[in-house]
């Protein structure tokens, strides 16, 4: 097989082989008929091109991945399904999952990087299929249910059935035999369509995994042809199991979902928040071929620059090990190797060019109501900048009172994002532009990149005024792909010693979506324990349990933070502050 930086090494030799690297005129592959005959020396190059090319046909590269009731949770009505006609919109449903829980609670393995104990399996559950909606967009129903349930049809008539946590000798028996039947119903249905929507897994069920099921894939009876058709329908299940099997082992909320959203993309329908990939896969079959070669004729000069850099390559290859839908182990790379090549590089290919045809809008479930009065007084977008400036010096009347005049706006305490909030040392610098009413936005993180080094990261965000006070639009071009979000300030402490935020994002040049939720203090500690309960319940309001969260690292003094350094914290604001 041939890997992706492999893949386009050869097309680069190609490449310069016919000279189209410096030719940005060349036909793409939907219009190689409009060649015309005065481009006959181009035309040429473009069939030589394909010649070198066909045999990539036969080495299509998927990446080895290392990688609140008992009833259906509806669609909740947000503000998006209000138009303006005042009618409410319900999705269509175009897939069910049954989460099945051990008939008396246990506690599970979530949370266990969150500042309270972790969850039974059944709440647990109850968050996982809440998630499921929001990753869906209403489109997947979830149920949880245990084998003690007076109706627990729904595990035999959903798409997916996750058993998390059964281990008492009776719910084990249910277990058997409810795998078994829908073992034998996928069998009889075999030649139908309805098989491939099939899966079926064991979590925390002991040592025995029961042998899952995704799509047309059964790891109980496995196919040849899994082996010798990479490119059919159940060699796709057999990798998506293995890697749903990862994900359902991080025991995140966030990459429990996505393990469901992957097989609902590839077997049921298609999810936008997985919808699109820029790896090089089997799935996308011929796919591959025009993609690589619009990367090499609108972008080969960035390309041949990365590859000939040690660094940048690097990252390539550590990117071709993962599944960059993953959004944890493909931003943690990223960042691990990040540099003006590989900006450039992602800049052309991505943001410019979107060669891989993504798309991506921000996430509009859950709804999240922002705090409407702050210190009895009715929010303005005034007091909203304020209260984002939070302890900031040198922000003069911007700042509000109480202000305690730091280096910093805030500190990350804790946050509900697996891919971006569980770095350590996370300052948050929020200022007035020099220019207009909008504000910048400045983080400042460190990351124990992948290869053991601890390095700071910074990113320079335009923060505009969204309608709703307390409502804001940030934008940022992180690593050459622009990414836009929505914030909401949920609640904040009237003597501003702590404050929640709720965002939603997307990288549409990427085809990513994101949410993710943030309790931040002036000094980066958890607030005192009369103040969590409280706390805890502006988080619930968001759709975030607290056992969600992961508690940041913010000791200045640990080794880490002192191999770093001194935070840049006013990198960007020196001169943001002058020019705009």
């Amino acid at each position: 097989m041939m890997s992706k930086v492999a893949t386009l090494c050869y097309l680069l030799a190609a490449a310069y082989a016919t000279k189209f690297v410096s030719s940005f005129t060349i036909p793409t592959l939907q219009s190689k008929t409009t060649a015309t005959t005065s481009g006959n020396n181009q035309g040429q190059n473009y069939n030589l091109a394909l010649d070198l090319l066909h045999p990539l046909r036969h080495s299509l590269y998927q990446p080895n991945v290392s990688a609140r009731s008992n009833t259906f949770l509806q669609s909740q009505t947000t503000q998006a399904d209000v138009t303006n006609t005042g009618t409410t919109t319900t999705p269509d449903i175009i897939g069910t999952v049954a989460l099945l829980v051990p008939s008396s609670d246990q506690p599970s393995k979530f949370g266990s990087k969150s500042p309270v104990q972790p969850p039974s399996y059944r709440e647990a559950a109850e968050q996982l299929a809440r998630k499921i909606k929001q990753f869906s967009d209403g489109r997947i129903a979830a149920q949880v249910v245990t084998p003690s349930d007076v109706d627990t049809s729904s595990v035999l008539t959903s798409n997916a059935l996750i058993a998390l946590g059964l281990t008492t000798p009776q719910d084990v028996q249910f277990l058997s035999r409810t795998f078994r039947q829908r073992r034998t119903a996928g069998e009889e249905e075999a030649s139908s369509t309805q098989s491939l929507k099939m899966c079926q897994f064991a979590v925390d069920c002991g040592d025995n995994n029961y042998a899952p099921i995704v799509g047309p894939y059964d790891e109980a009876n496995p196919s040849v042809v899994s082996e010798i058709a990479p490119w059919s329908d159940v060699a796709s299940g057999k990798r998506l199991a293995t890697q749903m099997k990862e994900l359902f082992d991080k025991q995140t909320s966030d990459e429990f979902a996505l393990a469901l959203m992957l097989f609902c993309n590839r077997f049921i329908d298609k999810i936008p928040w997985v919808q699109h990939s820029i790896d090089v896969t089997w799935e996308k079959g011929l796919g591959n071929v025009e993609e690589i070669y619009n990367m090499v004729t609108k972008c080969g000069p960035c390309i041949t620059k990365c590859l000939a850099d040690e660094n940048c390559k690097a990252c390539i290859e550590a990117l071709d090990e993962i599944d960059t839908r993953d959004q944890v182990a493909s931003y943690r790379t990223v960042v691990s190797y990040e540099s003006e090549l590989l900006r450039d590089f992602s800049l052309c290919i991505l943001q410019k060019n979107n060669i891989f045809g993504c798309t991506a809008e921000v996430p509009k479930i859950p709804y999240v109501k922002p705090l409407g009065a702050f210190r009895g007084e009715e929010m303005t977008k005034d007091i909203a900048k304020g209260i984002m400036i939070g302890h900031l010096e040198g922000c003069g009347d911007a700042a509000l009172e109480g202000c305690k005049e730091l280096d910093v706006s805030w500190k990350v305490a804790c946050g509900a994002n697996v891919a971006y909030d569980q770095f350590p040392s996370q300052n948050q610098l929020f200022y007035p532009s020099a220019k207009g009413d909008s504000m910048w936005y400045d983080p400042v993180f460190r990351v124990e990149t992948i290869d053991g080094r601890n390095v700071w990261c910074k990113r320079h965000y335009r923060v505009r005024n969204e309608k709703v006070p307390g409502t804001f639009r940030f934008s940022v071009l992180d690593n050459g792909v622009t990414s836009d979000e929505f914030w909401t300030i949920v609640d904040v402490a009237e003597d501003l010693s702590w404050i929640v935020f709720h965002y939603a994002g997307a990288a549409g040049a990427v085809g990513q979506r994101y949410i993710g939720g943030l309790l931040c203090t002036p000094d980066g500690t958890l607030p005192p324990e009369s103040e969590m309960e409280k706390i805890w319940d502006v988080l619930r309001s968001a759709e975030i349990e607290p056992w969600e969260l992961f508690v940041v690292d913010n000791d200045d003094t640990s080794p880490g933070a002192l191999e770093a350094g001194p935070p840049p914290l006013d990198f960007y604001r020196k001169t943001a502050s002058v020019i705009g």
